[in-house]
């Protein structure tokens, strides 16, 4: 074989190899739109069976010097962490149902994230999607996915029973105007 034809084999199964590799990277990555489409029908069919909600939090009255990702959260040696199985979840059926797609507005402006609290719907460590508030009174906005869209109270709503009492003040206190 000649070193052309070589070359371009070699070019080809390299090509070959970085799709394989990025088509499988992300494969956990959902629109935030499609995402809860797929959690409200869940709920509606009552299919709750290996739902878990998995809140982290952090004082809001810390000082932080930078933005926290939801990875430097998640891996913060101070973080609050609160683990909800499905029975829980089912004694607030009626909380689950009110959050759908149709909530989401899109947002123009990106700014960039700071999770002070993320929560998390997973169904046997399949993430489904992940919440992430940002506080600022007329200005507070949200991630779903990893995308920003504007406030909506129903999303933080979810938490507020399993979050202890002092905590939810403080976020009352920072999202509302």
């Amino acid at each position: 074989m000649n070193p052309k034809k070589r070359i371009s084999l070699r070019f080809l199964f390299v090509l070959l190899l970085a799709i394989i590799i990025l088509s499988s990277c992300g494969g956990n990555y959902m629109s935030p739109e499609r995402a809860l489409r797929d959690f409200s029908s869940r709920i509606e069919q009552g299919n709750l069976g290996n739902l878990t909600l998995t809140i982290y939090y952090r004082d809001l009255r810390s000082t932080v010097r930078f933005p926290y990702s939801v990875e430097d959260l998640v891996d913060w040696g101070h973080v609050h962490k609160i683990v909800v199985d499905d029975n829980a979840l089912k004694e607030h059926i009626e909380l689950l149902r009110a959050i759908n797609a149709d909530n989401l507005i899109p947002i123009a402006h990106e700014l960039p994230m700071d999770a002070m609290l993320y929560y998390v719907f997973e169904v046997g460590g399949r993430k489904i999607f992940g919440f992430v508030p940002q506080a600022g009174g007329n200005d507070s906005s949200m991630f779903i996915n990893g995308v920003e869209f504007e406030w909506n109270d129903i999303f933080f709503d979810v938490v507020r029973p399993f979050l202890p009492k002092d905590e939810v003040k403080l976020w009352d206190a920072s999202l509302m105007p």
